[in-house]
């Protein structure tokens, strides 16, 4: 993916509309949903706009992700020995992951990189739970 310009940038309401989209799937087909929402070319993912979305189990399994399909089905909870040296990417997971959990639904702000750029810049990244079958989701969708 390439870089956005101003012009093509995504709002806030880009991405709600995202994670609105992906959690009436996830309600409709549960599991089924995680493929359709991993699918770099499906209707979760604009390229153009770098904006895509991720989803997480309530204990913290990458569930769905069209960038980064080789870290789903991987845990990003917190483990006792990774406290003082947990990667960005674990704090983070947690810090969305609980709020989402704790409020429904909520904002987060962290450093990540603007993807096919090698630019780092603040991701503000909205998160809702959803749940289907007994199950959680948090579905997620940031932009810069």
């Amino acid at each position: 993916p390439r870089l956005s310009t101003p012009a093509e940038r995504a709002t806030e309401e880009d991405a709600v509309r995202m994670v609105e989209t992906a959690g009436k799937m996830i309600e409709e087909m549960g599991d089924a949903a995680l493929a359709v929402i991993s699918d770099p070319s499906g209707r979760c993912f604009d390229c153009e706009r770098n904006l895509y979305v991720f989803v997480y189990s309530d204990d913290v399994v990458l569930l769905a992700h069209p960038l980064r399909q080789n870290r789903v089905g991987v845990s990003f909870s917190r483990h006792p020995e990774d406290y003082g040296r947990e990667p960005v990417s674990v704090t983070v997971s947690n810090m969305i992951v609980g709020k989402a959990v704790k409020d429904g639904s909520g904002w987060t702000d962290y450093p990540a990189e603007i993807p096919g750029t090698f630019t780092i810049s603040t991701k503000h990244t909205y998160e809702k739970l959803f749940r289907h079958a007994g199950k959680n989701y948090v579905v997620c969708c940031g932009i810069w």
